[in-house]
C-alpha cells in the first residue's frame, strides 16, 4: 500500500512534467504561400504605323500573381491616361499586342503598357510615334473643255487615291492662276470618276484657270495640273416671227407653241455659240414639217411635233450653213464622214467618247443633229450640244451666209 501511495505522486509529477513539456514546444506548423507583387511589364515597340492606325507590342516579364488585365493607355501627351484599351490578343509567355486605331495623320502620339492582377496595375515607360503624313492624291485636269459665253463644261478625275478615301473631288476655277477650293469651285456628284462638270456663272470672251481639286476624309485637299479655258463671245442670233393680223384660234395657237420653240432656241444659240445670223420665222400650216433657207427664212408647219425646240434648232442650222452652202458639200463632208475638227473634238468630249465621229449627207448630220421630232426627247444637253457642235463647225469654217 504504500509503495502505491508513493507511485502516484511520482506518477501525476510525471504526466505534469509531459504536459509541461508539450507546450513549451510551440505551435502546430501551419502552410504558407509567396506574398503577390505587382507585375513587371515592358514595352517592346510600336510598329506597323500608317496615316491613321499603329500597333504597341508589350511583354509582362513577372506576373507577380495572376494577371486579370493587360493592354495600353495613349494619348497626346506623356504620361497618357486616357484611351484605355485592353488587349485580346496575348500569349503565355507573357508578350502582348494592340492595335490603336482612328489615329490622325502627321501626329505625336505617346503610349504606355500595363499590367494588373490582385495587388494593383504596373505601367511601362512611354513610347513616342509619329502617324504617317497623309499622301497627296494624283489628279488629272483634262485639257479639253467646250465653252459658251457664260458656261464652261470640263473634265478631270483622280489618277491615284495612294489609298485614301476621298470625301469631295472637282474642279476649281479662277481668273488667276492655280485656283483653289477658295475660288469657285463645282463638286463631282458622288464617288463618279472621272468627272464632267458644268461651270455657270462666267463672263463672256474671258480667259479663266481650272484645276481638279481633291480633299480626303482628313480634309487634306490636293490639285491637278493648271488648265487654262476661256469663254466665247455671246451670239447675236434674232428672230421674227411673221403673224397674221387677224389670226383664228388655231394659228393663236401654233404661233404661241412656235414662239416658245424659238425663244428657247435663240437663247441657247446665244449663250452657246458666238453666230450672228437674223431669222425670218413664217407659219405656213402646208408644209409637211419645216425647213430653212441660208438667207434666214424659216417654214413651220401645222405638225405640233415640229412645233418645239429641237425643230427650231435643227433649222437654224440650216440657217447658218448645214446643208445650205457649198462648202458644207464641197469640204466639210466627204463619204459621209465629217471632216472638220473643232465639231468633232467637241462632240468626243462631250459624249466622253474617243472614238466619237460626226457623220453626214447632203442635208444633215448626226448624231445631235436632231433630225426629225422623234429625235426631240426635251433634254437640255441635246439642245446645248447640238448647238456647241454648231459652234465648232463655225470654227471649221462654216459660212453662215452666201
Amino acid at each position: 500500500m504504500k509503495n502505491a501511495l508513493l507511485l502516484f505522486p511520482f506518477t501525476g509529477l510525471l504526466v505534469l512534467v509531459m504536459a509541461c513539456s508539450k507546450n513549451n514546444s510551440g505551435s502546430e506548423p501551419t502552410t504558407t504561400t509567396e506574398e503577390e507583387k505587382l507585375p513587371t511589364v515592358i514595352a517592346d515597340k510600336v510598329k506597323d504605323i500608317t496615316t491613321s492606325a499603329a500597333i504597341f507590342f508589350g511583354k509582362i516579364t513577372n506576373k507577380g500573381g495572376a494577371i486579370t488585365d493587360r493592354g495600353i493607355y495613349w494619348g497626346k501627351e506623356a504620361n497618357p491616361t486616357g484611351n484605355k484599351i485592353s488587349s485580346t490578343a496575348y500569349r503565355s509567355d507573357g508578350e502582348f499586342e494592340v492595335s490603336i486605331k482612328e489615329l490622325t495623320p502627321n501626329t505625336t502620339y505617346y503610349v504606355r503598357g500595363y499590367a494588373t492582377n490582385s495587388r494593383g496595375t504596373a505601367y511601362t515607360n512611354d513610347v513616342q510615334f509619329t502617324t504617317n503624313q497623309v499622301p497627296g492624291a494624283e489628279l488629272f485636269t483634262d485639257t479639253m473643255f467646250a465653252a459658251g459665253a457664260t458656261t464652261v463644261f470640263v473634265a478631270g478625275k483622280v489618277v491615284d487615291a495612294k489609298g485614301i478615301t476621298q470625301k469631295e473631288t472637282g474642279i476649281c476655277i479662277s481668273k488667276n492662276a492655280d485656283p483653289s477650293i477658295n475660288d469657285t469651285k463645282v463638286a463631282a456628284p458622288g464617288s463618279v470618276q472621272p468627272f464632267f462638270l458644268r461651270i455657270n456663272g462666267l463672263e463672256p470672251a474671258t480667259e479663266y484657270y481650272i484645276r481638279s481639286y481633291s480633299t480626303n476624309i482628313h480634309g487634306n485637299t490636293f490639285y491637278g495640273q493648271n488648265v487654262k479655258v476661256s469663254t466665247i463671245q455671246k451670239g447675236n442670233v434674232t428672230y421674227t416671227l411673221t403673224q397674221n393680223p387677224n389670226p383664228t384660234d388655231e394659228e393663236k395657237a401654233a404661233y404661241a407653241r412656235i414662239k416658245v420653240a424659238f425663244d428657247e432656241a435663240v437663247a441657247y444659240y446665244n449663250n452657246f455659240t458666238s453666230i450672228t445670223k437674223i431669222l425670218n420665222v413664217n407659219y405656213v400650216p402646208g408644209v409637211p414639217t419645216a425647213d430653212a433657207n441660208i438667207n434666214g427664212t424659216i417654214r413651220v408647219g401645222s405638225n405640233t411635233g415640229y412645233q418645239r425646240t429641237g425643230t427650231a434648232l435643227h433649222e437654224i442650222a440650216h440657217a447658218v450653213g448645214v446643208g445650205q452652202h457649198t462648202f458644207w458639200t464641197n469640204t466639210l463632208i466627204k463619204n459621209g464622214l465629217y471632216q472638220g475638227g473643232f465639231a468633232n473634238s467637241i462632240l468626243r468630249f462631250m459624249t466622253r467618247t474617243p472614238a466619237e465621229a460626226l457623220k453626214g449627207d447632203n442635208l444633215h448630220f448626226w448624231p445631235y443633229g436632231i433630225n426629225g421630232a422623234h429625235e426631240d426627247n426635251g433634254q437640255e444637253m441635246l439642245y446645248i450640244t447640238n448647238v456647241l457642235i454648231m459652234q465648232g463647225m463655225k470654227k471649221d469654217g462654216l459660212p453662215s451666209s452666201y
